[in-house]
């Protein structure tokens, strides 16, 4: 048999116990918070028609994934490169079944044919909440207060949600004089802030592949990007001065003085988030408020947790026109970026307590040991390895990390004890059968 070099290609990643015990922890968190907010979960399919992931935008059929069309579908078939679009899809999908609002949260990977760069994947999971057939603010506030939320459960102190609103973008071309049909390759550029420099956006801005505008453009995009104040009031009214009598971003003014109003009803302090005029986010989707949440401790991280308000993408669908707003949650990027923050405490196993299996006559009595265990709700395990000496089996305890081994032999069936270890204090005693699992669960609170 030829040797088949095992490697990942570029931008996938394994993630071993040591890693997914805490990555799982990650999501478990985000996932209550989600519920807490009272989003419901949701789960729809990796595979999606191309036309319905694209909408015929060529920029993106570029960075997704297509896939062999299998079983007479004649359609061309690609990985979903977000969970956004088959949201939309399932709503159209399913009209008349789902009760709007809707609140749904999905946690499903996603792909994208992107170069590969530090926290950012080919390959990775998505934590999403959107809220359906809502026009209110309430509903933008509502994704802003979660957003707090969750950072602050996963005791991350060190971050800032950036709201701006895509109608006061939309408003670009006639403050800063040019066509509006640049608008999109210019939000595109500005997308690029988190990761590239202003000289290197500018050079953007003027290329003949992005919007080529000229150098009293660009300068006026830079003023108005710049914008930061002290607080979201003062900062919306600069905004509100320098576009004064441009439609579309008086709009976007008035949509963000509200939400501003209703994100403080909801209790996030103004230390959590701020109004910042260069956020674009680049995906054309978006119709609204738009955030993006980074962490101030590792700019070079970019966002981790980012949305906005799409309201016309169900319509894409052939269905009704029906609002909607939502964020998400990069998972892989999040955790690169806890692990960086020393947020990340590694575990080997979910294992609390395992039964060292050293007596064959003691086998049966501690598969019973177990069993009573893992109804009483603790982790537990027999050995179930070929080394069979009481030196090996502490060994592989100490190695996967398990905190509590169980001891018996023959003298201990008699008696009807077992010798509780603590490996941690490296500590032991004789607990009577009965006992154990009040005992162990002892340990473990402490």
């Amino acid at each position: 048999m030829a040797h088949i070099e095992p490697k990942l290609p570029g931008g996938f990643r394994d993630y071993l116990p040591e890693d997914m015990v805490p990555r799982q922890a990650l999501i478990d968190t985000v996932r209550r918070v989600f519920e807490r907010y009272g989003f419901a979960p949701l789960d729809t399919a990796n595979v999606e028609r191309t036309d319905v992931l694209t909408g015929g935008d060529p920029h993106f059929k570029k960075q997704i994934y297509g896939v062999a069309s299998q079983g007479g579908d004649e359609n061309e078939l690609s990985l979903r490169f977000d969970l956004t679009v088959p949201l939309a899809r399932a709503v159209a999908a399913n009209i008349i079944g789902i009760k709007r609002p809707f609140k749904r949260y999905e946690c499903g990977k996603v792909w994208r044919g992107e170069r590969p760069q530090a926290g950012r994947y080919r390959e990775f999971l998505q934590c999403d909440a959107d809220i359906v057939g809502a026009r209110s603010r309430i509903a933008d506030a509502e994704i802003i207060a979660l957003m707090n939320a969750v950072m602050n459960e996963l005791g991350i102190s060190g971050f800032l949600i950036r709201v701006n609103n895509r109608k006061i973008l939309n408003g670009l071309p006639e403050y800063a004089g040019f066509d509006t049909w640049k608008i999109e390759p210019v939000l595109r550029a500005l997308d690029k802030l988190d990761k590239l420099s202003w000289d290197e956006v500018a050079k953007e801005l003027k290329s003949e592949k992005g919007a080529f505008l000229d150098d009293e453009a660009v300068g006026k995009i830079k003023h108005f990007v710049g914008v930061k104040k002290h607080s979201a009031k003062e900062t919306l009214e600069e905004i509100e001065k320098l576009t004064k009598g441009i439609a579309s971003a008086e709009q976007g003014v008035n949509e963000l003085k509200e939400v501003t109003e209703y994100v403080a009803r909801l209790g996030v302090p103004e230390t959590a988030w701020a109004i910042d005029p260069s956020v674009a986010r680049g995906l054309s989707y978006y119709t609204g408020t738009i955030f993006e949440t980074v962490l101030t401790g590792l700019p070079n991280i970019g966002s981790v947790f980012s949305g906005g308000r799409y309201d016309n993408l169900v319509e894409r669908f052939g269905g009704m026109s029906i609002p909607a707003v939502g964020a998400s949650v990069g998972i892989d990027r999040l955790f690169a970026a806890m692990e960086q923050l020393g947020l990340i405490k590694r575990k080997k196993t979910v294992t609390e307590v395992m039964a060292l299996n050293i007596d064959e006559s003691c086998t049966r009595d501690l598969l019973e040991i177990v069993h009573e265990l893992r109804t009483q709700n603790i982790r537990a395990e027999l050995y179930a390895g070929d080394e069979r000496n009481l030196k090996a089996q502490l060994s592989y305890a100490v190695s996967t990390e398990i905190p509590i081994v169980l001891i018996m032999g023959s003298p201990e069936r008699e008696k009807k004890v077992v010798i509780v270890k603590d490996m941690e204090k490296r500590t032991q005693e004789e607990v009577k059968r009965k006992e154990l699992a009040a005992k162990i669960r002892g340990l473990r609170a402490v």
